[in-house]
């Protein structure tokens, strides 16, 4: 089976993501170890060793990547990044101008930025999203291993700019899973979060949130707000009516046995909960949520 890039829509970022992304982006920088711009005819086969951070963007023509559970299929303007790159094979389905290459961060805020990054990073239309990213990597393939001063700097400072535009549109068409920045940027806020969405129907006060996340309660609650961009108790409620709906789409328990089991004393706290968030009773939705299905 060949596993075929999804459309995806370009999402409108929560300001305290754009300015949390773009701080990581700033104190991130790539090293370019090694680049290629391959020309492959149809059929031609390009074996990939493992490396540090890889990346494949096609200039011409279409590629599937293999390696991993299915083949990826890109297009000609599609970028993608393997932040931990296994052995790995391109075969070029048409004739197919492909450029390559292998970057490791260089610095010591990049570690944990790669370490958050999913095993495939895909920024399908990548020349339509950043239409400068195409004339930058012709750029870099004329740079690298040039022989002027200072080829090797030029370089890595390109890829770093080619590097942090794919991250960034990955995270603007909506494919960054919730919270990841926060895992890189603060892993005692990371843990906090972690606990709700493991278990949201427990009794989370800001006290005990803090002491999970190794916090005084006044430190916690602004470093909170700065990160998420919302209070603990409101980015609470909001997963708990994220599972209320699923839970009442699936239809096995009863509006009380939801209630109970997202931490609601009682029918009528829930209730009132989710008509607050969502504008109607948890009974109305489920009857809504039933015909739509």
């Amino acid at each position: 089976m060949t596993l075929t890039l999804p459309v995806t829509r370009a999402v409108t970022p929560e300001p305290a993501t754009i300015g949390e992304l773009g701080r990581m982006l700033a104190r991130l920088e790539w090293t370019l170890l090694d680049f290629s711009r391959r020309e492959l005819v149809a059929g031609a086969l390009a074996a990939i060793p493992g490396g540090n951070v890889r990346f494949h963007y096609v200039v011409e023509g279409a590629v599937e990547v293999s390696g991993g559970d299915s083949p990826l299929r890109l297009a000609a303007g599609d970028f993608l990044m393997l932040p931990r790159a296994g052995a790995h094979r391109i075969l070029a389905t048409e004739e197919t101008v492909l450029a390559s290459g292998e970057l490791e961060a260089a610095t010591a805020a990049g570690v944990p930025f790669v370490l958050a990054l999913p095993e495939l990073l895909v920024a399908c239309g990548f020349v339509v999203r950043e239409p400068h990213m195409g004339p930058l990597i012709e750029t870099l393939s004329h740079e690298y291993g040039g022989m002027r001063a200072g080829t090797c700097v030029m370089a890595s400072r390109i890829a770093t700019i080619i590097a942090s535009a794919a991250v960034r549109a990955w995270a603007e068409n909506g494919c960054a899973p919730d919270q990841w920045l926060v895992r890189v940027s603060d892993p005692h806020i990371a843990r906090a979060l972690a606990a709700m969405q493991q278990s949201p129907g427990e009794q989370w006060t800001v006290d005990r949130l803090a002491h999970v996340a190794s916090a005084s309660r006044t430190v916690f609650a602004e470093r909170f707000r700065e990160v998420v961009g919302d209070s603990p108790s409101r980015y609470l409620t909001g997963l708990r009516m994220d599972q209320a709906k699923q839970l009442l789409g699936d239809g096995r328990l009863s509006v009380g046995e939801v209630a109970l089991r997202l931490g609601y004393g009682s029918d009528v706290a829930f209730s009132r909960a989710f008509r607050r968030h969502t504008g109607t009773s948890p009974a109305s939705w489920r009857r809504e949520s039933a015909m739509a299905s």
